[in-house]
């Protein structure tokens, strides 16, 4: 989880192996405590500064004397692992937060990590490849300081850059965060709807529902999440991947549109249901191999992303009264009544 940052005077790099190194700046981890930056919600990184292995000093009347490092200026990214590299949210540091660096640890502080769910979106996309993954972010620090002596006089103003490191948050931990954010939806998804879906409370209901799918889907439990989606859809209708199932919902609807909607509604719940549930029982299968359906993470990235659309729809039509479960039909038994006479 920690990230060590060192820091040096201008930039390093091949051509400048030897600039000084003036410190450190650990990144201890990664919280939420309920932080919020103009409304939106915020992580915390738990920082520290801690002083360099050998100290920076200047020389004065033939004495070395120590500096410490004053921030004028600190500036904190993090970017996505993968190239190309996406910077991720914004780092939002205060005046408590640019801690100095001297001869000694300097406590710790907080710095805010305002992530969009755009940001969140980005991090789902680079760690496509490996979604069960701990998730990698580089760390990039670099600034403006002051070189103080000890009497806090400035001795020369500088610029500092961080050597890169790597902050590594495990998958469980970014389940929780999320959490934390009320991050649900790719923003991908809802632009694809318009807002008077959208602002409906069916979109909002098929987004509680596919809360667990989505869960696993970011886990690269791809199977469970085509599960989830088929238990979402059976909540709303009793096997949902035969057609005959919806359409007798759909009495209300003229013949070809009630056809066209079973078959829309069947057609996903059949592939949750054939893909992710159910294994290899084809007539081609003749060694009687029951593996899994082959399924990429795209392909259920996409699945998941059609579920909330059909699902949105169904429950949308059964709050209208549209969808709606047949009455019983009750059998009528005639009964006759026979006149015998008596003579």
């Amino acid at each position: 989880m920690t990230a060590d940052v060192s820091l040096y005077l201008g930039q390093p790099g091949a051509q400048n192996r030897m600039a000084p190194c003036v410190g450190q700046i650990v990144v201890r981890g990664v919280g939420a405590s309920g932080q919020t930056h103009q409304g939106q919600k915020c992580l915390d990184l738990e920082v520290e500064a801690l002083p360099p292995s050998q100290q920076l000093t200047i020389a004065r009347n033939h004495v070395q004397t120590p500096l410490t490092v004053g921030w004028l200026q600190l500036d904190v990214e993090l970017r996505t692992n993968q190239i190309p590299q996406r910077t991720i949210g914004r780092v939002l540091i205060d005046d408590a937060g640019m801690l100095p660096i001297g001869a000694s640890r300097s406590g710790s502080a907080r710095w805010l990590w305002e992530l969009l769910p755009e940001d969140v979106e980005r991090v789902e996309m680079a760690r496509a490849v490996q979604p069960a993954a701990p998730i990698y972010f580089q760390v990039h620090v670099r600034g403006i300081a002051k070189l103080l002596d000890p009497d806090g006089s400035a001795v020369d103003v500088v610029t500092i850059r961080g050597a890169t490191s790597q902050l590594i948050v495990e998958l469980s931990q970014w389940e929780r965060l999320l959490q934390q954010l009320d991050y649900s939806l790719p923003p991908s998804h809802p632009a694809l709807a318009g807002l008077p879906s959208l602002e409906h409370p069916s979109w909002k209901d098929a987004t509680a529902r596919l809360q667990n799918a989505r869960s696993h889907h970011r886990s690269g439990e791809d199977y469970d999440a085509l599960r989830e989606c088929l238990s979402a859809l059976e909540a709303v209708v009793h096997a949902p991947y035969n057609k005959e199932s919806w359409k007798r919902q759909l009495a209300s609807l003229p013949e070809q549109k009630a056809e066209a909607l079973a078959e829309l509604f069947s057609g996903i719940a059949t592939y949750c249901n054939r893909v992710g549930h159910h294994r290899d029982r084809s007539e081609r299968n003749t060694a009687g191999d029951l593996s899994p359906m082959p399924l990429e993470h795209w392909e259920a990235d996409l699945m998941v992303g059609a579920a909330q659309f059909v699902l949105t729809y169904a429950i949308r039509l059964r709050s209208a009264g549209t969808l709606v479960e047949p009455p019983p039909t009750t059998a009528t038994t005639e009964t006759s009544s026979t006149e015998t006479s008596v003579g």
